[in-house]
């Protein structure tokens, strides 16, 4: 089924933009599908929520709106087709906006919600507290879907090092977070500090928050602050430096008289701060226990209470462990229920699986690219798979309409085709992918601590977008037994994953890269049937990464050469000496400028070095000395052309299987590999059959070593092939999916 949601504005670490961010990773473990459209989109974030024009709803779809002050959006719900439902955050209580700019948007907003009511089939609270409001407004089927966090997140390693420095390591200190708006009474904390400051003379106030100049009183809340001494408002924070604030302080402290959803409590549980918090809105409800709630503003007594439970260590252990059991009973798991229960009052239920009597499975193969002109890679690897499982399964290829990896832009015709036999059902990208926007966005994100929504705008951006492909398996994946799933990086399997994940096998292809360090991932590693990875490297590297991860077998693949005859190739080419050969994307990203340093280095110290030859499509220009670009060669040239080599050259440090390396050892021909490569390091020590380079003057020792003992190293090369034949990784694919489909 397709849940589609409307948002007012979307800003990253906007509230409203990350429970929608929130709301679509639920729907997709709960089997459905659905796009983000907003009236404003912050740059970057273009690709995850699409311009209100391109909302197409059906009669069957269910489209949610966020409701927000002043939005424009009402009407549109109003007037589409289909299912419909709010999703309520609250607004703030008029009685602090009397007389401000802001009070004729919040009677508008509260007139909207209840004229609304009578043509909306659902409303969800974001709380208890949120949801009671919506039938007050008159809304006749409401659910509570109270938002999460997800404690990684908040761990001791997401702090943000400048500010944490900044801030220090006061003895005794107090932090907020939220918006420094008239309902959140930051001038109680203020009196509350003050009161502090009789006891703990030393003690210091951070609040973290943009600041609602709107609000005359709150310009003149600044003016006090600054007179305070120890007090610091940071105005709006970044996720990491919310991380900071928490993990900075002693107490966490909440004063306002209107919390919507309670995710700042959440988040300062994550960050392990205890938690004193006002008892209005839904704080009671989110603490149920955990923290102290207050219901009396009485300022000496507080600081009283503030400043032992900041510093008495054994009650300050007592409150941090029944934080970590609520936040453990207030998980996804828990929002991920109360949403499936809210859809199916709308008949909206988890999808179903169809079990047929089949004579063989009928799987599909999701992959990113495919096709013959398609060569190297994850898509090969999918291509050899889906070859050999033929005879053993019905299949049918998921994929893009794409041939170009660098832009995704639709080159084949949507719809279903025939490759070699297997059926082929292609869907457009709506939005080609634009590489200097990547690499920008990737620059200002990576190697730092994210919010989801951040790491989910950059999954978009990185594509193919293949919003089909996720309508079909919501709509239509019970039709299949079981998928499997190639490369985690991809948006077009890290979101298609979740929704099938309780038959899907993973084919993660992964390597040590920055994106591997979002925890956005997670739903990748985690929620699969089992993962099929393909050397103990990558294994031994997700476990590090995602230690919950699904179970994990070491399958590989299998390497059956045909006949060569070396001599075909270098009469094709004209290459009548010793060559080194590289086959694959002929780009920056797989280490070609780091190899041809190497190999200048090569041809400036040994007289009659042996040629560097490049097969596959170049994206990059390449004139250099002794340099041969061949372009893309057949299937049979490529063998041809290993066999004859020196040795075959894997120059790229993030390799997850090298098949490359693989097919040079099945005909005898030595590696000279990447030692930045885990992977293609352990290939060489458990093989013995070639060198790792680490830099230009160990990559021409490792070309000497090589012509001495290249006999040798071809036959253990042959040696090291036999072990990857394709039978033992046929049986493994197949015992996988007969578990899927037979259980038990």
């Amino acid at each position: 089924m397709v849940v589609h949601q409307l948002v007012p504005h979307f800003r990253i670490g906007d509230p409203t933009a990350q429970a929608a961010v929130q709301f679509q990773v639920l729907l997709r473990r709960l089997g459905h599908w659905g796009g983000l459209f907003s009236v404003s989109r912050e740059p970057g974030t273009e690709a995850l929520v699409q311009p209100l024009e391109a909302l197409r709803v059906r009669a069957e779809d269910l489209l949610l709106l966020h409701h927000g002050v002043g939005s424009q959006l009402p009407g549109r719900l109003l007037h589409t087709p289909g299912r419909r439902g709010v999703v309520f955050h609250g607004l703030p209580p008029l009685r602090f906006h009397r007389r401000t700019s802001l009070e004729p948007a919040l009677l508008s907003g509260r007139a909207q919600l209840s004229g609304m009511a009578p043509h909306v089939g659902l409303g969800i609270g974001l709380s208890g507290f949120g949801a009671a409001e919506l039938r007050r407004a008159g809304y006749a089927n409401v659910h509570t879907v109270p938002l999460f966090v997800e404690p990684e997140r908040f761990g001791p390693d997401r702090v943000d090092p400048a500010l944490r420095t900044r801030l220090g390591s006061a003895a005794f200190g107090l932090v907020s977070v939220g918006p420094v708006a008239p309902h959140a009474r930051v001038e109680d904390l203020l009196a509350l500090h003050r009161e502090v400051l009789r006891i703990r003379p030393d003690a210091r106030l951070v609040v973290a928050g943009e600041v609602d100049r709107r609000s005359p009183a709150m310009r003149a809340l600044e003016v006090e602050a600054a007179r305070t001494p120890g007090v610091t408002l940071l105005g709006q924070v970044s996720h990491a430096e919310r991380v900071a604030v928490y993990r900075s302080g002693s107490v966490f402290v909440s004063m306002g008289e209107h919390e919507g959803s309670g995710v700042p409590l959440l988040e300062a549980m994550a960050g392990e701060v205890p938690v004193l918090a006002y008892a209005a809105g839904a704080v009671p409800e989110t603490l149920d226990g955990a923290g102290i709630g207050f219901d009396e503003k009485r300022f000496a007594l507080l600081a009283e209470l503030a400043v032992q439970l900041g510093t008495d260590a054994r009650l300050r252990a007592r409150i941090l462990a029944g934080q970590r059991r609520r936040l453990q009973v207030l998980g996804a798991g828990h929002s991920e229920e109360r949403l499936g229960a809210a859809l199916d009052s709308v008949g909206v239920p988890r999808p179903s699986r169809t079990r047929a009597r089949r004579r063989r499975p009928r799987v599909g193969i999701i992959v990113q690219r495919y096709g013959p002109e398609i060569t190297g890679g994850a898509e090969a690897h999918a291509a050899q798979v889906v070859g050999r499982m033929l005879p053993h399964w019905e299949l049918r290829v998921l994929t893009s309409c794409a041939t170009d990896h660098l832009t995704w832009a639709n080159a084949l015709p949507p719809g279903e085709s025939t490759v070699d036999g297997v059926p082929v059902l292609r869907f457009p990208n709506p939005r080609p992918r634009r590489m200097r926007e990547l690499n920008a966005l990737s620059r200002r994100l990576f190697g730092r601590s994210l919010g989801r929504d951040e790491e989910e705008a950059w999954m978009a951006l990185q594509g193919p977008l293949l919003p089909g492909l996720w309508r079909h398996l919501a709509e239509r994946g019970g039709e299949y037994d079981g998928f499997v799933a190639f490369t985690y990086l991809y948006v077009s399997t890290a979101w298609s994953v979740p929704l099938v994940a309780d038959r899907t096998l993973l084919v993660p292809t992964a390597h040590d890269e920055e994106p591997l360090a979002f925890d956005a991932y997670a739903e990748v590693f985690e929620r699969p049937r089992a993962l099929l990875v393909n050397t103990p490297e990558e294994l031994e590297l997700i476990q590090r990464r995602f230690p919950r991860h699904a179970r994990a077998r070491v399958v590989g693949v299998g390497v059956d050469p045909p006949a060569v005859r070396a001599e075909r190739f270098r009469g094709r080419f004209e290459l009548p000496g010793d060559y080194l050969l590289y086959v694959g994307r002929v780009e920056r990203g797989k280490g070609i400028p780091e190899l041809l340093r190497a190999y200048g280095r090569l041809r400036a110290t040994v007289a009659d070095a042996p040629a560097l030859v490049l097969a596959g499509e170049a994206s990059m220009d390449i004139r250099a000395e002794g340099v041969r670009v061949l372009g893309r060669v057949s299937e049979q040239e490529k063998w041809d052309g290993l066999a004859g080599a020196l040795a075959a050259v894997v120059p790229s440090a993030k390799e997850s299987l090298s098949l490359l390396a693989l097919e040079a050892f099945a005909v005898g021909t030595p590696v000279l590999g990447n030692a930045e490569s885990p992977v293609v390091r352990g290939h060489l020590e458990r093989s013995r059959a070639g060198l790792a380079y680490e830099d230009a003057p160990a990559f021409v020792g490792a070309v000497a070593r090589l012509q001495r003992n290249r006999a040798a190293m071809a036959r253990a090369a042959r040696r090291y092939a036999s072990r990857y034949g394709w039978a033992r990784v046929v049986d493994a694919y197949r015992e996988e999916m007969d578990a899927i489909v037979r259980p038990g």
